[in-house]
């Protein structure tokens, strides 16, 4: 089994830090439930790397996945390599669809 380390590019950490200032402010504690949602979705990433279904629509390299982040309406997209699982975006599932896409050409 390979051991692979995650990195995150740094606007998918901004959008996520804005994400859950926003929670937090309709709710005190649902920012932090966004992070631990967004925790167990890393989790699953790292343990499963090529479970989630790939993005469609998208041809080459590298091959973007897309895993739900439970209970909240965003998703994690990512790319796997031989050493590193690459967070791209946490797109929100309303927001303008492929928006991130330039972040990986």
């Amino acid at each position: 089994m390979t051991t692979r380390r995650l990195r995150e590019y740094s606007q998918a950490h901004s959008e996520l830090l804005e994400a859950a200032r926003w929670y937090e402010s309709q709710s005190i504690g649902l920012g932090f439930r966004l992070f631990e949602a967004v925790d167990a979705a890393i989790d699953e990433i790292l343990t499963w790397p090529d479970a989630a279904p790939i993005v469609s629509g998208l041809t080459g390299q590298p091959v973007l996945r897309s895993k739900r982040v439970q209970t909240f309406p965003y998703r994690a997209i990512y790319f796997v390599t031989d050493t590193q699982i690459v967070i791209v975006a946490y797109a929100h599932v309303r927001r303008e669809a492929g928006y991130w896409q330039h972040r990986v050409k």
